[in-house]
């Protein structure tokens, strides 16, 4: 089964398609586009205002939605957050979502041997040479350092690839096939801080996690049901917003977004908008933004994205909760019931193994092409049967969710170019994942808390400043 984002009005957005231009029809305080984790969480800060948020999709979520199959809740993107993400540990336990503890390390699968703990102790049972094994856990003990006594502004100009040199190639090549996994670049397209500060969680080195049966999207879910309570019909879906122009200037100025409803063109004029929609799109949506910051905006880099649930008839090959290959065309994958059984659930159980697939960027067009993704399926479950004799024979369907622009890529200079990138050009206030640094839900919701503090402050209304993010450790 074939799922995906909707992206032809996007698409013709950013062809310069000649678009509808009704007049507004209804006046509202605020507008947030986009109706991801960023999104909500911004609607949620701001459900005491005239809020309306517009979500072109037929649901919310973003990256963090969710499949279902015969029962098994799966992942079509966001996996886990850490303990060390407290703001985002706070929000979910203030509306009543609390994730589960995910047990166990990571493991790095080679020939069918899985490894754990590899970057400590557990190097010694890679099937590596000695020196090799020993830089698994040197690059460890090295970086972090360099992470601890180096400004973040300093490693994050320098390629995670340059900082990986004194190293054996196996360890890049782990870091090349997990960062894009996690933050959408492999380690010449990444920033050293990002690689570096990777060192303290990859493999759940030190920073325990959580996250719910069928990942993140179990926090998405919450978080909409949330809004939706506080919002009721002004959370609004199918409705994707295609241009957004600044009338009037200064504390007078308005902004008119207009979009489809549907397929009915519409407009809504708004004292404040909060575009919570990524910066490939955003770039094209709003009109007027200042040459210099468009610049860094179409300096950002996405990767294309699969994600394969394999779907089986009986327990599969279950090592550990994170499972990365160095020789396999997807970087990794998760036991969809790892959180509720950690591996050791009935083995006649149904259950799922999410693939983790990204693609190179020139490849972004292979996912318009159904064959083309079939093919990747067939690809999927051979590699899976190498390392795991016996496992194809359990598949009983595969699903892919398919999204062009799936994961921004953390590369260096990063720090800089989102911030100049994310600035506020009042009354538009920027959001979304891209504002960070990492692809994950916390980075999501940050960005959703600065966008909403600026929003409320520009309006005049109170305003909790949110926690420094940007160049700093992980609070």
């Amino acid at each position: 089964m074939l799922a995906g984002e909707v992206f032809d009005r996007c698409h013709a957005v950013r062809d310069g398609k000649i678009m509808p231009m009704p007049s507004p029809g209804e006046t509202v305080e605020l507008v947030v586009i986009g109706g991801g984790p960023s999104g909500l969480f911004a609607a949620h800060r701001l459900n005491d205002r005239d809020v309306v948020v517009l979500e072109k999709e037929p649901e919310t979520g973003g990256n963090c939605r969710y499949d279902e199959w015969q029962g098994v809740r799966m992942s079509t993107g966001g996996a886990f957050y850490t303990a060390s993400e407290t703001s985002l540990v706070e929000l979910l336990a203030e509306i009543g979502a609390p994730g589960m503890p995910v047990e166990g390390p990571d493991a790095l699968v080679i020939h069918g041997q899985p490894t754990k703990d590899f970057f400590r102790d557990g190097a010694k049972q890679l099937p590596f040479p000695v020196p090799v094994q020993d830089d698994f856990r040197r690059s460890r003990d090295d970086l972090l350092k360099l992470y601890k006594t180096k400004k973040a502004e300093e490693l994050d100009v320098v390629s995670f690839a340059e900082l990986l040199k004194p190293y054996a190639p196996e360890v890049r090549q782990f870091w090349d096939s997990f960062g894009q996994s996690n933050w959408g670049g492999t380690a010449e397209n990444t920033s050293g801080y990002v690689g570096a500060e990777a060192y303290t969680w990859a493999g759940a080195a030190d920073d325990p996690r959580f996250t719910y049966p069928g990942g993140m999207s179990g926090a998405a879910v919450k978080l909409s049901e949330v809004v939706r309570k506080q919002l009721g019909s002004r959370l609004r879906t199918n409705t994707a917003a295609y241009s957004v122009d600044v009338e009037g200037s200064g504390k007078k100025s308005t902004a008119v977004v207009r979009y489809f409803d549907g397929d009915v063109p519409k407009a809504i004029r708004a004292k404040a908008v909060i575009v919570a929609a990524p910066k490939y799109f955003a770039k094209y949506l709003v009109h007027g933004i200042a040459p210099p910051q468009l610049a860094d905006m179409k300096a950002f880099r996405y990767l294309p994205f699969c994600v394969f649930n394999v779907c089986l008839s009986a327990q599969g090959p279950e090592p550990a909760y994170d499972n990365f290959f160095l020789d396999a065309p997807f970087t990794d994958y998760i036991p969809a019931d790892w959180v509720i059984h950690a591996g050791k659930g009935p083995k006649e159980r149904r259950t799922a193994l999410t693939v983790y697939h990204p693609l190179p960027e020139a490849a972004r067009a292979t996912l318009l092409a159904d064959n083309s993704v079939a093919d990747l399926a067939d690809g999927v479950a051979t590699h899976l049967e190498r390392h795991f004799p016996g496992t194809i024979d359990k598949i009983v369907e595969i699903r892919v969710f398919r999204r062009g622009h799936g994961m921004y890529m953390s590369t260096p200079g990063r720090m800089a170019v989102a911030k100049r990138a994310s600035a506020a050009r009042a009354p538009v206030f920027f959001a979304n994942t891209d504002c960070g640094l990492f692809s994950t839900f916390y980075d999501a919701v940050e960005a959703g808390a600065r966008a909403t503090f600026e929003a409320r402050r520009y309006l005049g209304l109170s305003a909790k400043a949110p926690r420094q993010r940007v160049g700093a450790p992980r609070p």
